[in-house]
């Protein structure tokens, strides 16, 4: 960073530089993932699963026998699609919610697109689960029975583009619920527009100006250190899950809804999980369901996990976009239409979330001045990997269109694109310019050089002979306030106050390596400061057990950084009131007439007469004041805060290759909780959004439908000799409600990466690349050298 960021309001543990409370438990490798606990030697009985997986992208089983494979010494049980106990469960999905609510069967998100079957006889896509699974003493052993059981295949036609799926007479992949693989409006009789603000075509019709294009975004996946595993013990009527789902009590609802057991027969235990990047969102996984039914059949611990190669399970959703913007001479902007065609993939889950719900939310906080605007979406299954949440689910796919036609739309008009964005963005509660996305666009634009560097496109010095440079930027609203989280239902958290003033913080949430567990420690240390403690006398305990522990907070949409510390403020008051009551009666005063600082009750009109809270404490029965608080989340609407990234490129127009030289990356956070990890969550998100913008793309041999890169060799992840200079600027504009009014930043740290990158290309050379990755052939073929 060039300099440390400066606090709105000085605080004496919120926002500071400081190590995460887990640091030394992980850097000693003490801390206990799911793979550390499902151990042999923890459990001395335990069988090894493995379930069988399409070798095609489109395929039927026609015959099964599973006779050689029962025969193989260490093999314990072998379940198939006509067994009784899979064929009866109902059609499902692995996204019954997206991890900020709990929901039942019933109530999950997207009803109409229950076309998952838990290992039925039906293929959708190359290692697809299907037919069989076996429990054995090993994995290799396990492996091994696989390999043996014989199977005869129906192989159907397949599609793996969604424009082609779209086409009368295209191979149909779920023709019960899409019978043109066009995927149902989630609800009866809706559309397929989804926002329709005032008269587009008045608007562009009325425009001085008009302008259009596209943007392609791939499929890149999650690529998350920590493979899918999950470990289940069945001990009569009790079923016991280790895992490393992030989402423990919907994952107890998913068992208990799917297997038909009470709640209080369920329990969900998870620890650390080993970053998360969107992949547990679809967390009503089917393994969960076929590893317990193992367990009860062979009376024995039971454990699933994914292989390398079988972590390539979902991906971010591919989504090709046609925009259309339309301004006024003095740079208006009275008209915009975007329209998405989205690769579901074989399973639809929380395709929609990524199309519809999204772009809705920024139509609120960043469109509100817009008079006329039209969208539309439409996500079609194909044969491809399941396309489903990711890091900066949906946004990500929508800044690549928006920052496409702002930037042209500039152009056209003769502005900067900076001045073109303050004029015309921002949310519904406050008029323009926007003071948040005025302060970061404008902070980027200086840590960049934007005045120095920027120059008419392609027009720039040449360097080396053969490379160009240039700048480029790219903004979008921040995700999320807390007003944009009601639908957690209320949020619990429980202080412990030890006799000695060391507080045990109750705040369950599944850390996933965001550092949100330091937030809660560091919020609840700066609303019980009165009481003289700091963060190292909070302890948090990292494991979430939906035996033991209040309702989890899910770490997704980067809020559970503030959220639990709102609710600890309301919590640190009647703590304080209690303290205060017990003083009264030992200092013979009222309540009132005491106030409580640095760990010393004082009488406010005798601030020498007083005691310490420790001395109080220690005066009594001796028993913790324990205060449990339970709130929805704040629904004051407040906007949103804004987010930026600006980035300087050479561009090799000899060989095609693109080198990022420097990322600028600009958060108003409202009030910055942990400032290490912000930074670090800024930092790291750009390994993410430099991969998606050059490197990262799975691909599949067209003839076969295979894929061939699920591995880490073939499919390109920067590496650190691939990152350029990451200057992280965090900033306090916008408040939103309550004690802190924060907003989260983890997921928009790579929204605005790719087309930060792809506008820097077309300022170096002149020629718009809008299909991401940015390979070398692509800009070789832009510039005509192909």
């Amino acid at each position: 960073m060039s300099k440390p960021y400066q606090p709105r309001l000085a605080r004496k543990y919120i926002g500071s530089y400081r190590p995460r409370i887990d640091a030394m438990e992980k850097a000693a490798g003490q801390a206990q993932y799911a793979d550390d606990l499902a151990l042999k030697v923890r459990f001395p009985n335990l069988l090894y699963a493995k379930v069988m997986r399409s070798p095609h992208a489109h395929a039927r089983i026609k015959t099964l026998d599973v006779s050689q494979a029962e025969k193989l010494p260490g093999v314990k049980a072998i379940l198939t699609y006509q067994d009784p106990e899979l064929a009866s469960f109902k059609p499902t999905s692995a996204g019954w919610t997206d991890g900020v609510d709990t929901v039942s069967y019933d109530r999950m998100m997207w009803p109409r697109f229950r076309d998952r079957r838990v290992l039925g006889d039906y293929a959708c896509w190359v290692t697809d689960e299907v037919g069989a699974v076996v429990a054995a003493e090993s994995e290799e052993i396990a492996e091994e029975a696989l390999r043996l059981i014989q199977v005869e295949w129906d192989v159907l036609p397949f599609v793996l583009d969604p424009i082609e799926a779209m086409k009368p007479g295209a191979p149909l992949v779920h023709p019960e619920i899409a019978p043109g693989n066009i995927l149902p409006k989630e609800e009866v009789g809706g559309s397929d527009v989804f926002v329709d603000k005032g008269n587009v075509d008045q608007g562009f019709a009325g425009a001085d100006i008009v302008v259009e294009g596209t943007s392609v975004h791939h499929n890149a996946t999650q690529a998350s250190l920590d493979n899918w595993c999950c470990l289940i013990d069945w001990k009569a009527d009790k079923l016991t899950v280790w895992s490393n789902s992030y989402e423990a009590d919907q994952s107890r609802m998913h068992l208990s809804q799917m297997l038909g057991l009470p709640l209080h027969k369920v329990r969900v235990i998870s620890s650390y999980v080993g970053g998360q990047f969107g992949r547990g969102d679809t967390g009503d996984q089917p393994f969960f369901l076929f590893t317990a039914l193992l367990a009860r059949k062979t009376g024995r611990p039971v454990k699933f996990r994914h292989s390398r190669r079988e972590s390539f399970h979902d991906s971010r959703q591919p989504a090709i976009y046609f925009g259309k913007i339309g301004a006024m001479k003095d740079g208006t902007i009275t008209s915009m239409y975007f329209k998405s065609v989205g690769n579901s993939g074989a399973y639809a889950d929380h395709t929609m979330f990524a199309l519809k719900f999204a772009p809705t939310e920024i139509t609120e906080v960043a469109f509100a001045h817009i008079p006329n605007i039209k969208m539309e979406a439409y996500g079609v299954y194909t044969n491809m990997l399941p396309a489903c949440m990711m890091r900066g689910v949906g946004n990500s796919q929508f800044n690549l269109i928006f920052g496409h036609i702002v930037d042209m739309l500039a152009e056209k008009l003769g502005l900067d694109p900076i001045d073109l964005a303050i004029k015309n963005f921002g949310h519904e509660w406050a008029a323009l310019p926007d003071k948040s996305l005025t302060a970061v666009l404008r902070a980027g634009a200086e840590r960049i050089g934007w005045q120095e560097k920027r120059h008419a496109p392609g027009k720039g010095p040449v360097y080396d002979k053969v490379k160009k440079r240039g700048v480029g930027f790219s903004f979008h609203p921040a995700w999320h306030a807390e007003w944009q989280e009601k639908r957690r239902g209320h949020l619990q958290v429980r202080i412990t106050v030890n006799p000695d003033c060391t507080v045990v913080l109750e705040a369950p949430t599944i850390e996933t390596g965001t550092g949100s567990n330091t937030c809660n420690v560091l919020g609840c240390a700066e609303v019980l400061s009165f009481l003289g403690l700091g963060p190292e006398d909070i302890t948090c305990p990292s494991t979430v057990d939906t035996e033991t522990s209040l309702k989890d907070c899910v770490q997704t949409d980067s809020s559970v950084a503030y959220l639990q510390s709102e609710v600890m403020a309301q919590a640190a008051q009647e703590i304080k009131r209690q303290v205060l009551e017990r003083a009264a009666a030992v200092l013979k005063t009222q309540n009132q007439e005491l106030d409580i600082a640095d760990g010393r009750i004082f009488v406010k009109a005798a601030p020498n007469r007083g005691i310490t809270v420790k001395e109080l404490f220690f005066q009594g029965d001796l028993v913790p004041l324990v205060v449990q608080m339970s709130r929805e989340p704040n629904g004051e609407k407040t906007g949103v805060p804004y987010i930026a990234n600006f980035a300087e490129v050479e561009v090799d127009t000899d060989l095609g290759q693109v080198r990022v030289l420097k990322l600028v990356v600009i958060n108003d956070c409202g009030t910055v909780m942990f400032a290490s990890g912000a930074e670090a969550q800024q930092i790291g998100g750009q390994c993410m959004g430099l991969g998606e913008a050059l490197t990262e793309e799975i691909i599949y041999d067209k003839a076969t439908g295979v894929p061939l890169n699920f591995n880490w060799i073939d499919y390109k992840i920067p590496t650190m000799a691939d990152m350029p200079e990451i200057d992280p600027l965090l900033l306090e504009v916008w408040k939103g409600a309550g004690e802190f009014g924060a907003c989260g930043i983890g997921e928009g740290t790579v929204t605005c990466t790719p087309r930060a990158i792809l506008n820097a290309i077309y300022n170096a050379i002149g020629v718009r690349l809008d299909d991401i990755p940015i390979k070398p052939e692509k800009v070789l073929r832009a510039l005509g050298k192909a």
